[in-house]
C-alpha cells in the first residue's frame, strides 16, 4: 500500500491555517476586547478564548443591550452556561447578576423576570438556558418561523453560550456538551442559517474539550483564525499589557499566578503526535454505531479519524454496537493509552479519542 506522508500532509494544513489566520495583537493595544472586528466577518460562529477579565462577556452583554435598545423586538437573545446552577445564580433577584452595574445604568435597565425569560422595561430581554437541561427544554416552541419573515431589516437570532469550554472543577459533567448544545441550537433555530449569529465565549485552556472538538481545530497560538468550511472566525487573545500591570500584586494573581484561566500560555504536549510516514491500517476501533467514533489504527499505533477503510480486524469498546465485544481487547486499550504506548495523526484526533475513553470510562 502506498505510504501516507503525514509530516507532509501536516505541513499542507499548517499552511492552509497559517494562510486563514490572521495575527489578532491588535487586540493588545485596548485594556478590554472590542467585538467590532470580529463581528464583521461574515460567518455563524464567533469564538472568543482568552484571559478571564479581559472583557469577553461584557462586550456581548454590550452588544445586546445596544441592538436591544435600538430594535426591541428585532432580535431573539439566548444566553446559555453549561449548568443550571450558574444559570439560577444569573436569574435570582430580578438578574441582578447577569448584567454588569455600568451596562444597567448605561441603558437604563428595568430588568424583571419570568422563569427563564428576562425582560427589559416589559419587553422580552433574553432566554437565559442551561445546557444541563436540554432534554427537558427539548419540546419548548422556541422557534418562531415568521419571525425573520416579520422582521427582514433588523431580525437576527443570538445564541451566546458563556464559558463553553469546561474548567477543572467541572469536567465531572454527566452529559455530553456538545450533544446538548447541537440540540438547544436545533430547538431554538431549526435550519436557520442567515440572520443568526452563535457566539462562544471561553477562558484560557491547555487542550481543546467539548464543544471545540467539533470544529477540528486546536489552536497552538494566540491569534485569529478563519475556518471557512465550518463558518467560523476564533479569536484566541493575548493578555494585554495593560491587563498583566493590573494583575500584579492582587489577590487573584497571588493566589493563582498559574491558572490558566488568566494565562495567555498555550502549551501543547506533542510528544504523541507522529510526523512520519504511516502504510497499513490495522485495526478499527470502534466506540458506538456512528462512524464519529470510530478511529483508524495504522502500524498498530498510529491512530487517526475514520475514513472509510476497510479492515475486518475491529475492536468494540461497547457492547450492542453489533460488534463481537471484547472485555479484555478493551482494557489493552485503555492500557496502551495510559502508557502513552498510542500516537495520533494529529491533536484533535487525539483530543476526541481521549474524550471518547475518559466517557466510557467513567460509565464503566
Amino acid at each position: 500500500m502506498e505510504a501516507i506522508d503525514i509530516e507532509k500532509d501536516l505541513a499542507n494544513d499548517k499552511k492552509r491555517r497559517l494562510k486563514e489566520a490572521r495575527y489578532v495583537h491588535k487586540q493588545a493595544r485596548s485594556r478590554y476586547y472590542n467585538l467590532n472586528s470580529i463581528m464583521g466577518i461574515p460567518s455563524i460562529f464567533k469564538i472568543i478564548i482568552g484571559p478571564r477579565k479581559t472583557g469577553k462577556s461584557y462586550a456581548v452583554m454590550d452588544m445586546m443591550l445596544r441592538k436591544h435598545t435600538k430594535h426591541p423586538n428585532d432580535t431573539k437573545i439566548y444566553w446559555m452556561r453549561i449548568s443550571e446552577t450558574s444559570t439560577k445564580a444569573m436569574l435570582a433577584n430580578k438578574a441582578n447578576k447577569l448584567i454588569d452595574p455600568d451596562l444597567y445604568r448605561k441603558y437604563n435597565c428595568d430588568i424583571t423576570t419570568k422563569g427563564s425569560t428576562v425582560f427589559n422595561h416589559g419587553k422580552v430581554l433574553m432566554e437565559v438556558l442551561p445546557l444541563s437541561g436540554f432534554a427537558k427544554l427539548k419540546g419548548t416552541a422556541f422557534y418562531d418561523k415568521d419571525f425573520l419573515f416579520n422582521h427582514p431589516k433588523h431580525g437576527h437570532y443570538y445564541l451566546i453560550l458563556d464559558e463553553f469550554i469546561l474548567e477543572q472543577g467541572e469536567k465531572s459533567t454527566s452529559f455530553d456538551t456538545l450533544y446538548a448544545f447541537q440540540q438547544m441550537c436545533e430547538n431554538i433555530a431549526r435550519t436557520t442559517k442567515d440572520k443568526i449569529t452563535v457566539i462562544l465565549l471561553a477562558n484560557n485552556v491547555q487542550e481543546a474539550e467539548g464543544i471545540m472538538r467539533s470544529f477540528d481545530f486546536v489552536p497552538l497560538h494566540t491569534g485569529r483564525f478563519k475556518l471557512r468550511s465550518k463558518s467560523c472566525v476564533i479569536d484566541v487573545l493575548p493578555a494585554t499589557e495593560e491587563y498583566l500591570e493590573d494583575r500584579k500584586g492582587s489577590i487573584a494573581q497571588i493566589l493563582g499566578g498559574g491558572d490558566g484561566n488568566y494565562s495567555t500560555d498555550y502549551v501543547r504536549d506533542m510528544s504523541l503526535i507522529y510526523k512520519g510516514p504511516i502504510y497499513k491500517p490495522t485495526t478499527i476501533i470502534k466506540f458506538s454505531k456512528n462512524s464519529n467514533n470510530w478511529y483508524t489504527v495504522y502500524d498498530g499505533k498510529i491512530i487517526r479519524k475514520y475514513n472509510k477503510e476497510k479492515i475486518h480486524n475491529v475492536i468494540a469498546m461497547r457492547p450492542y454496537i453489533d460488534e463481537r465485544y471484547n472485555k479484555e481487547l478493551v482494557l489493552s486499550i485503555f492500557e496502551l493509552y495510559d502508557a502513552q504506548t498510542l500516537q495520533f495523526a494529529n491533536l484533535s484526533t487525539q483530543s476526541y479519542f481521549k474524550n471518547d475513553l475518559q466517557k466510557l470510562r467513567k460509565n464503566r
